[in-house]
């Protein structure tokens, strides 16, 4: 889909190996500087919300809990106009190709 995986942090192996336990947890960390450099250009303090992230978290149940930050209060929170909220969707169709949706 245009992004590059750029890190994978696993809380849960963090966690055991301070001796601790959590649920398999993992955030993905992912971006396409064509898509998140024009954004950045236009508002630079969305940096600290770029690249985009995806958890995915066991939660118990079958498959897996896959979360990501609202492109609606991202673009709120940065006073972004509609013509910029395209890159922001990118967690949101990721998680539906995995899906199969």
């Amino acid at each position: 889909m245009g992004a590059a995986v750029a890190a994978v942090v696993d809380h849960a192996a963090a966690a055991r190996k301070a001796g601790l336990s959590m649920p398999d947890t993992q955030v993905i960390i992912f971006g396409n500087p064509q898509a998140g450099t024009p954004l950045m250009q236009a508002r630079p303090e969305i940096a600290i919300d770029l690249p985009m992230r995806l958890m995915v978290r066991n939660d118990g149940q079958p498959g897996s809990l896959v979360t990501w930050q609202d492109p609606a209060y991202l673009a709120q929170r940065y006073g972004l106009g509609e013509d910029q909220l395209a890159p922001l969707n990118a967690p949101a169709k990721i998680a539906s190709a995995v899906d199969g949706h």
